[in-house]
C-alpha cells in the first residue's frame, strides 16, 4: 500500500455522551489483571473496517447514544456501523455500513439513536497513538489506551494519523445487516451454555433461569450488565475461590440477580457463573437500552462452536470484491501522490470506475 507521509488528522468538537478510541482489545495481560477492553460490539466494529479494505483491528470511534461531532482536517475514507445514529456530513444524512469520503473541513454530526446504543466510526487511515500493552483500547477505569491516556474523547482533541492512504477502499452491496445483525424485537432470546457452575444451583432454579424474562438494568456499563428480575437462589454458598472470568459470563450473586461480564471487566471474580453467552450474541446486548427485556436459550457446546464458525463464514464473505479499479487523471495541478498499480499519479481529481456483481460503479473523487 502506497502512502504520502504528510500527517492527518480529526478535531472533536462536541465529545457526545461516552465516545473513546477502540480496538478488538487486549488478551495477552488478564493473568496481571489488566482487563481485555476494546469493541463492545465488535461485529460492527469488524465489518466496518472490512468495508474500508482495513485489518479488522484497525482503530476506531466508539460512540454511545449520542454521537461526537467531529472535524476533518484533512480527507478522509470512513464507515460507520452498529447503533442507528443519524450521522451527517454538513448536515446531509449519510448512509451507515458503506465507505463514506470526507472531504477537508467537514464536519461529522449524528441525530438520535434509531434503535440499539453504540455506534462505531472507522477511519481507513490508522491514528498516531501509542499502544498500551499492544492495544489502542481505552480503559477509563485503569486509565489506559486511547488518546487522553484512558479518558474518553472530549472538545478540542486533535487526533492525527499515522499516514494518509489515497487508495480506494471495496465498494460492495452484498452485505444485509438487517438480516443479520439487527434485531428489532421487543423482547429476544440469548444463546447460553450452562456452566461453569451450573452445579451451585438445583434443577428447579436452572429451569426458572432459562425460562423466566430479565430486564437490563440502568446500573449496566462496559465492565457488566445487571439484570433485574426473578431470583436464582443457590444450593448453599453463594461464593467460589476466585477464578478468571469469560466473555458474556453470567455470574449470580448473593443477591440472586444476573451479572453479564463484559469487556472492562474484572479479572478474576468470586461469584458462581450458571452459564454463558455465545459470544455471536454478545452484539444484541450490547446494543440494548436499559429496560430492554431478555431471556435466555439454552444450547450445547457444539451447537455454539457451529455458531461461532458460522459468524466467521460470514466475515470472510463480505466484500469479496476484485480489485479491477481503473484510475484517470485530471487536472494535474496542486498536486498529492495517488498510485495505481505502483505508478505514480500526479492528480487533485480522478474516476473510479469498478464492476462488482455485474453492477458499475463510476466516482469522481476531488481531494483538496
Amino acid at each position: 500500500m502506497k502512502s504520502t507521509q504528510n500527517k492527518s488528522s480529526i478535531t472533536i468538537l462536541e465529545p457526545g455522551i461516552f465516545s473513546t478510541i477502540q480496538d478488538l482489545g487486549r488478551y495477552e495481560y488478564q493473568q496481571f489483571g489488566v482487563p481485555t477492553s476494546g469493541a463492545l460490539d465488535q461485529t460492527a466494529f469488524k465489518i466496518g473496517n472490512l468495508i474500508l479494505g482495513n485489518e479488522i483491528n484497525n482503530p476506531g470511534i466508539e460512540t454511545t447514544l449520542i454521537g461526537p461531532k467531529i472535524k476533518f482536517n484533512s480527507s478522509e475514507w470512513i464507515c460507520i456501523t452498529g447503533a442507528n445514529s443519524n450521522p451527517m456530513i454538513n448536515n446531509k444524512k449519510i448512509n451507515m455500513w458503506t465507505p463514506q469520503f470526507v472531504k477537508k473541513n467537514s464536519v461529522l454530526s449524528f441525530g438520535k439513536m434509531d434503535w440499539g446504543v453504540r455506534s462505531y466510526i472507522l477511519f481507513h487511515n490508522t491514528f498516531d497513538l501509542e499502544q498500551t500493552m499492544g492495544s489502542y483500547s481505552t480503559n477509563t477505569s485503569l486509565q489506559i489506551g486511547g488518546h487522553n491516556k484512558g479518558f474518553q474523547l472530549n472538545a478540542k482533541d486533535k487526533i492525527k494519523f499515522k499516514k494518509i492512504k489515497i487508495n480506494l477502499p471495496p465498494l460492495s452491496n452484498n452485505f444485509d445487516y438487517k438480516k443479520h445483525y439487527i434485531n428489532e424485537n421487543t423482547k429476544f432470546s440469548l444463546r447460553v451454555i450452562l456452566g461453569p457452575h451450573d452445579d451451585f444451583f438445583n434443577s428447579n432454579n436452572i429451569k426458572k433461569f432459562l425460562q423466566s424474562d430479565y430486564v437490563i438494568s440502568p446500573q449496566s456499563n462496559r465492565i457488566g450488565f445487571r439484570l433485574n428480575g426473578p431470583n436464582i437462589k443457590h444450593k448453599s454458598k453463594s461464593d467460589i475461590i476466585s477464578e478468571g472470568g469469560a466473555l458474556g459470563s453470567i455470574q449470580i450473586p448473593g443477591d440472586g440477580q444476573p451479572i453479564v461480564l463484559l469487556h472492562d471487566r474484572g479479572t478474576t471474580g468470586g461469584y458462581p457463573k450458571i452459564a454463558t453467552i455465545s459470544s455471536v450474541d454478545i452484539p444484541k446486548l450490547v446494543q440494548s437500552n436499559p429496560g430492554q427485556k431478555i431471556s435466555f436459550e439454552k444450547i450445547e457446546i457444539e451447537e455454539a462452536i457451529n455458531l461461532y464458525r458460522s459468524h466467521n463464514t460470514l466475515m470472510k464473505s463480505i466484500l469479496r470484491l476484485d480489485q479491477d479499479l481503473k484510475i484517470e487523471t485530471k487536472n494535474s495541478e496542486n498536486k498529492i501522490q495517488v498510485y495505481s498499480n505502483q505508478k505514480l499519479l500526479n492528480t487533485k481529481s480522478f474516476n473510479i470506475k469498478s464492476k462488482f456483481k455485474n453492477k458499475q460503479f463510476d466516482l469522481n473523487i476531488k481531494l483538496s
